[in-house]
């Protein structure tokens, strides 16, 4: 049934998710979601009884989003486009997992802060923020992570409350190619 899906999201992604912690009935926030390549695997491992809110400012990105999710059947999938605001309209202590997946790098500092301080309040008590760390140094480095390494990455998305859990390597979807990677997942401390 699934149509023009690509390899990763119908079976890499899948894999690689429910390695890094999405479980069924899960609810999701895919910030920086771009054309879905976690969102449409995350809302096939959440299934019917879970939920995928998949964040971009880009309409082309969420309009191809939107195809593939309707012409594959794929309904737990909310598609959110925001003006570059960083606050959702979304209940505290609402979601299981939030991914920044290749995303953290477009934004400054004093934006940083204010996305996980967003992300703090979403997350319920067990839940996961899951970051891809890419752009910080000795991994293309570039725009606003150019000048900082992984550890002080950690250690500033740390001083919001959040406590470093585990790095999960892998192959990952970096604009439309896969490549090897890391992805840290953070739990609320």
């Amino acid at each position: 049934m699934l149509s023009n899906l690509s390899d990763w999201e119908l079976e890499k992604g899948i894999k690689f998710l429910k390695k890094v912690g999405i479980k069924e009935g899960f609810r999701v926030l895919d910030f920086g979601c771009n054309e879905g390549n976690y969102s449409l695997p995350a809302a096939q491992i959440v299934g019917e009884n879970g939920k995928v809110f998949a964040v971009d400012k880009d309409e082309f990105p969420l309009e191809r989003l939107r195809e593939k999710a309707e012409k594959n059947g794929i309904l737990n999938l909310e598609l959110i486009k925001t003006n570059g605001e960083l606050h959702f309209d979304l209940p505290d202590n609402s979601l299981d997992f939030v991914m920044c997946y290749d995303v953290l790098h477009y934004l400054i500092f004093q934006e940083r802060q204010i996305l996980y301080r967003e992300i703090f309040r979403l997350l319920k008590s067990t839940g996961i923020f899951s970051v891809h760390p890419k752009h910080t140094v000795g991994n293309f480095a570039l725009m606003e992570l150019k000048n900082i390494t992984l550890s002080q990455l950690i250690r500033e998305i740390e001083e919001t409350g959040f406590k470093f859990s585990e790095k999960i390597c892998g192959t990952l979807s970096h604009d439309n190619f896969l490549e090897n990677g890391c992805i840290t997942n953070f739990h609320r401390g």
